[in-house]
């Protein structure tokens, strides 16, 4: 009597998994320059409409290039929260088209498509935050707190991009139609980004907004950027920055994993 045995299949891998999706999320990225465009438009029109136009009246006495380096790290976050609606849009189009249920039939892990989304995407973001600083710089705006405070100005907001990205993808996962997903994004960021501190000083605020300002953490992000632009104070806002990032990422992340194993 002969014995049949059954030869496994390759086990998935988180990492590698996620790897070969990360490439296939940058490609997608490049090849689509609309999702470029969308993430980059909004805040750089505002950049140049808020500066050109009112930064003398929100700043008075001090130059243009006073209040691009002042309110630049505010649009250059912007430009990351909102290249989010993006990886929310992606995400969701994914699991409605047969992408997703190729992907479910293959021996992946299930954590590495929403890992290789966000991975992916982070080039996105990188991309939309050097073309803020691009046309701040031609507006005025200057790196003065050496090389490690430049560097520091790229990445943390790309780390807390992390963050907003699981969020991002943990509403997608849940959500019921893609309408749904834009709108109540386009929402929260939009209250997020005006009410912090990057328009104009916390002082400088109605009183009833301060509390609020001081908890966001668009605010937290915002004040550590401009501290490593500038040479300032970064102790307090940066750790603020990363604590909100840990929690949304936890948060976030633990809902996403879990509702797209649930689909």
């Amino acid at each position: 009597m002969t014995e049949t045995r059954t030869v496994p299949g390759p086990r998935p891998h988180v990492l590698v998994d996620g790897w070969a999706l990360t490439i296939r999320a940058i490609r997608v990225t490049l090849r689509n320059p609309v999702l470029l465009m969308m993430a980059t438009f909004f805040p750089l029109i505002l950049l140049v409409l808020i500066t050109v136009s009112f930064g003398s009246l929100v700043a008075p006495g001090g130059s243009r290039a006073d209040y691009v380096n002042f309110s630049l790290p505010l649009f250059a976050v912007m430009g990351i929260m909102f290249a989010g609606l993006g990886t929310a849009m992606t995400t969701y189009d994914d699991l409605q088209s047969g992408f997703d249920r190729r992907l479910r039939a293959m021996p992946i892990s299930r954590a590495a498509p929403l890992i290789g989304r966000i991975a992916g995407d982070a080039v996105r973001n990188l991309i939309t935050l050097l073309a803020v600083i691009g046309v701040g710089y031609l507006l005025g705006f200057r790196f003065t707190g050496g090389l490690p405070g430049a560097i520091g100005f790229l990445v943390l907001p790309l780390v807390f991009g992390t963050g907003v990205a699981w969020m991002m993808v943990a509403i997608a996962v849940h959500a019921k139609s893609g309408e749904a997903v834009g709108s109540a994004l386009n929402a929260i960021l939009l209250v997020a980004s005006f009410l912090s501190t990057g328009f104009v000083p916390r002082q400088d605020l109605p009183a009833w907004i301060q509390p609020v300002a001081a908890a966001n953490p668009v605010s937290s992000v915002v004040e550590a950027m401009r501290g490593l632009a500038s040479a300032g104070p970064v102790a307090t806002p940066t750790w603020r920055a990363l604590a909100w990032t840990v929690a949304l990422t936890v948060v976030f992340a633990t809902l996403a994993i879990r509702g797209y194993r649930r689909r």
